[in-house]
């Protein structure tokens, strides 16, 4: 991980980097992907949208790694 700590904990932007070639790049509250956000998986997908609780909550679109993409609403890391 690098980027911004508050009382030890990620908070703020920052980035951090997965043993598996994934890749998250973004804001962070409490230790939790919180806000806006980009996360790539090593196969080249990727969620570009908001955060909440460390998962995907509220506007983001995702682009699996052919290109296709969903843009619309997200609850609880899933796409309603």
């Amino acid at each position: 991980y690098s980027g911004q700590y508050e009382n030890g904990k990620r908070h703020g932007y920052g980035v951090e980097t997965y043993r598996n070639g994934d890749k998250y790049e973004g804001q962070w509250a409490n230790d939790k992907k919180s806000g806006s956000g980009k996360y790539t998986w090593a196969n080249g997908a990727y969620f570009q949208g908001e955060y909440r609780d460390g998962v995907r909550n509220g506007f983001g679109k995702y682009t699996d790694s052919y290109g296709k993409s969903f843009t619309g609403t997200w609850v609880n890391d899933k796409k309603v």
